[in-house]
């Protein structure tokens, strides 16, 4: 591009604010006030006579304030003449009152738009049933019907009143609208979760398209360099889509293997299929199909097909491939590489197949209080489990309820397809609530055909720390009853970054025959856990923390006991030094120790090198990272080289990412190691390309891959061949049309209210966009549908004189479509010249009816084909039509 999308959008809004008016624009809804000034002398692009006057689209979003803008009709003279001597300050020079609409606004949130009039006096009046009614989405029920009664028969109410009954209000031009002050303990009591999935978002937001979809693909090309199966792997694809039709979300997922290779052959997998729906009522997701269920405590799920319902206020999101489930296991259902992190640090990288696992199965994790997993699946889909030693402690508002209940048959993932056991009914789930402001109590549950697992839990806020705690028995069939217990404290520190701590224990015990009806045997190889950790800030750069675990060995498993000490001290602005010494007494009398030093330091805001090495593992890592740009056009890159210096091997990793307009493009190089080191499992170079097809009612669009929401930005015809570009700003923009269709935003979240502008630099000079902007709070799965530009994007200017041939001056009026009379009015206006600019307009005939004395009105023409700019000369009206 020649020039940056934000110097092309700025250069076209100072077109339109260069010529003076003493009145009011209706911008994009907003109303902007502006100072009457003399035009400027012709640029070098407008010289020219017959060049129109440049006009510039509605800002969006309103933002900022506007002093003038252009309405010339005719050339004009290059002298510049002195400004009037007008009253800098004042909102409303017309000398009369003039009705007004705008949004009003509490803090930064909307409430809604609301009518009133702005005073020959500067003075504010609104119309008082309006704000009433936005205010009590905001107020405590006893404020909001003080309020109401307060204004009871009222038609307007002023400034001066409100600010009487606590609630200052005022027109902020730099806003451009009504700002409203709420005291806060007028305002009512919510949840910030349960608001974020209930009716009560502030302002108004855009609905989505009634039927949307899309369908993403994310393809894997592999080198095997070292390996089980060395050479060029048959291409892999992942396929999952959703489509939204009316509320109900229809999802699957799928892999295809193309069988190019000489031994192989085309596979098709359908990994699953399901319907879901958010109902706000009861805010509860209800799924129908394969579920992949989440539990608590001991309880553990099993992977389902059949029906769900659940209420979780943090977590309604999509469904995941990677699946915690329960205790300490995690199920993945394509090859993958999975990256270990033990408090923060990575520790190991390795390779795995499809299957269920459990963390206590790698060496490398044994001791630690917070295991971090980061697994990347052939597809370079990259998903993220977590395990501690301590339960999830966290407290629930009183009233609130989380639940969740999972109905059906077991449907495990057997190799790469699930195994659907009709004759294996099962069921799981769990409910907590929030007593009170200290205390949270839960249930949980899983049942299957062979056994049954029952399980409470609890959690309290006291004096000395959070207590938590969790209780299961279990009846499972050739395994026998047991229990299970854990509890737990936890507790932080305040004050200065000096003295800052905290401590937490855990205690767990499983008796011999405790199972899970997933469990063949009953694997309690310990009697009882004992594990702490405390953590203490030394200074504002320095800090320790240590970590220790102790198991009873039951019959013949030893005990274990390790521990692990880590010490961070920030050497400078860029620099972080991070030490951590651990030692394992493991099972089978291995006793492993050793010291892992790290060193970071940070170039910039988006690079990073590191310099590690692990005397326990023998290994060393010495590596550098770095992303440039944001949206279309940004890039990352990264780079390591691993030593395993025990053995004289070497292991290279790096990886590249660029993303374009229409999808996502990746090479990695990774070399996975064996868990205990000494030997290379897995050498693979892989090139990935991901994109997507993306549906909105009848338009069709490529799109990078869409995780959740989606927004579509369509030119209108009216533009030609001009490209609609998606949250442009400086050098870069999120998305752009073209051949390939409309421009597709893919990165919308559910639930998550966002403001999402677009514009088209090479529109026609005075081509009205409309509102360059729309406002979302996408459901689940959704996408949306908007069209830049209209046939009403004409702006006509020109010079407006009243019946005796004196101009009309200062003075607002509006103009009505004579085909179309039940369209709501354009508004005009006029500055002290009787010069005019009307937005919005589109050909065939408009009235223009102004509140003269006597009233009159003027019809005029705006011819076929016509876009951009039309000149209208001198105007003059006539007797009222």
């Amino acid at each position: 591009m020649r020039q940056s999308l934000h110097h092309v959008g700025a250069k076209r809004l100072k077109g339109a604010l260069k010529a003076g008016v003493a009145t009011a624009l209706t911008l994009g809804g907003s109303i902007a006030y502006a100072q009457d000034a003399a035009p400027p002398p012709p640029s070098a692009a407008a010289a020219s006579p017959e060049a129109p006057a440049p006009v510039a689209p509605p800002v969006p979003g309103g933002a900022g304030p506007v002093t003038d803008v252009a309405v010339t009709a005719e050339p004009q003279q290059s002298a510049v003449q002195a400004p009037p001597a007008v009253e800098a300050q004042r909102l409303n020079p017309t000398g009369r009152d003039v009705p007004l609409t705008a949004p009003l606004r509490d803090g930064v949130f909307i409430l809604g738009e609301i009518d009133f009039v702005l005073g020959a006096d500067d003075s504010v009046r609104v119309n008082a049933a309006r704000l009433t009614e936005l205010l009590r989405r905001v107020l405590a029920a006893r404020r909001a019907e003080e309020i109401e009664a307060a204004l009871a028969g009222q038609r307007e109410v002023t400034t001066q009143r409100l600010a009487e009954l606590g609630y200052p209000l005022r027109y902020d031009p730099e806003t451009i609208g009504l700002v409203i002050d709420i005291p806060a303990g007028a305002r009512t009591t919510q949840d910030l979760a349960l608001a974020q999935l209930s009716d009560d978002l502030l302002g108004e937001v855009d609905q989505p398209a009634g039927f949307s979809g899309y369908v993403n693909f994310r393809s894997s090309f592999d080198y095997v360099w070292q390996g089980l199966d060395k050479g060029f792997q048959d291409p892999f694809i992942l396929i999952d889509s959703a489509f939204r039709l009316n509320g109900v979300v229809f999802e699957n997922e799928a892999t295809t293997q193309l069988g190019f290779s000489d031994n192989g052959q085309t596979r098709f997998i359908r990994e699953g299929t399901r319907f879901v729906y958010d109902d706000f009522k009861t805010l509860a997701r209800w799924t129908a199909g394969d579920l992949l269920p989440t539990g608590r405590g001991f309880s553990g799920t099993t992977q389902l097909s059949g029906l769900s319902i659940v209420r979780s206020y943090s977590t309604l999101q999509p469904q995941r491939n990677v699946q915690p489930r329960g205790e300490r296991t995690f199920t993945i259902v394509r090859p993958s590489t999975v990256e270990a992190f033990i408090n923060g640090q990575p520790v190991r990288q390795i390779r795995l197949q499809p299957g269920t696992y459990n963390v206590r199965d790698f060496p490398f994790t044994q001791g630690s209080n917070d295991v971090r997993l980061v697994v990347t699946d052939d597809a370079g889909v990259v998903e993220t489990i977590e395990f501690s030693l301590f339960f999830d402690r966290t407290l629930l508002a009183p009233g609130i309820t989380e639940f969740a209940l999972y109905g059906g048959v077991r449907s495990p993932t057997i190799g790469r397809s699930r195994d659907y056991r009709f004759d294996e009914p099962a069921a799981s789930g769990f409910i907590r609530r929030g007593l009170n402001e200290r205390l949270t109590a839960g249930a949980n549950f899983q049942a299957q055909r062979r056994g049954l697992v029952v399980g409470g839990e609890m959690v309290a806020a006291t004096k000395i720390g959070t207590i938590g705690g969790d209780l299961a028995v279990s009846t499972v069939d050739n395994i026998g009853t047991g229990y299970a217990i854990n509890v737990g404290i936890q507790r932080s520190f305040g004050g200065s970054a000096s003295v800052g701590r905290a401590v937490g224990f855990t205690f767990e015990h499983r008796s011999r025959n405790f199972a899970t009806p997933n469990d063949v045997i009953a694997d309690n190889r310990f009697d009882f856990e004992l594990g702490a950790t405390y953590s203490q800030a030394l200074s504002e750069l320095q800090f320790v923390s240590v970590t220790g675990r102790y198991g009873k060995g039951r019959d013949a498993f030893d005990d274990e006991v390790s521990a692990r000490v880590t010490y961070g001290y920030r050497l400078s602005p860029r620099l972080n030094l991070a030490a951590e010494a651990v030692y394992e007494d493991r099972q089978i009398g291995r006793r492993d120790y050793g010291v892992r030093l790290t060193l970071t330091y940070r170039f910039d805001q988006r690079s990073t090198g590191i310099a590690e090495i692990d005397t326990r593992f023998e290994r060393a890592r010495f590596g550098y990272q770095t992303s440039r740009g944001d949206g279309v056009g940004a890039w990352s890159a990264s780079g390591d080289v691993d030593v395993d210096y025990g053995s004289g091997l070497v292991g290279l990793d790096g990886s590249a990412t660029y993303t374009a307009n229409r999808a996502d493009i990746g090479f990695s190089h990774a070399t996975a190691f064996s868990t205990g080191g000494g030997s290379i499992t897995d050498q693979r170079s892989s090139f990935r390309l991901g994109t997507a097809i993306a549906l909105a009612e009848n338009k069709l669009a490529l799109s990078r891959p869409i995780f959740d929401s989606f927004a579509m930005v369509a030119p209108h015809p009216s533009l030609g061949k001009a490209d609609v570009y998606v949250d442009p700003r400086e050098n870069r923009y999120s998305a752009k049309s073209g051949v390939f269709g409309p421009a597709v935003e893919p990165d919308l979240s559910s639930y998550a209210d966002r403001v999402v502008s677009y514009d088209v630099p090479d529109a026609p000079v005075g081509y009205d966009l409309g509102r360059g902007n729309f406002r979302v709070f996408p459901p689940y799965r959704s996408g949306y549908l908007v069209t830049a530009g209209s046939d009403y994007s004409v702006t006509g200017v020109g010079t407006l004189y009243d019946q005796n041939g004196a101009p009309v001056s200062l003075l607002a009026g509006r103009a009505f479509e004579v085909a179309n009379p039940d369209r709501a009015p354009v508004t005009v206006f006029t500055n002290r010249g009787g010069r005019f600019g009307i937005q919005g307009l589109r050909p065939g005939k408009w009235r223009i009816e102004m509140p003269t004395e006597p009233a009159s009105s003027v019809i005029i023409d705006v011819p076929e084909g016509t876009q951009g700019v039309i000149r209208l000369g001198d105007v003059k009206l006539g007797a009222a039509q």
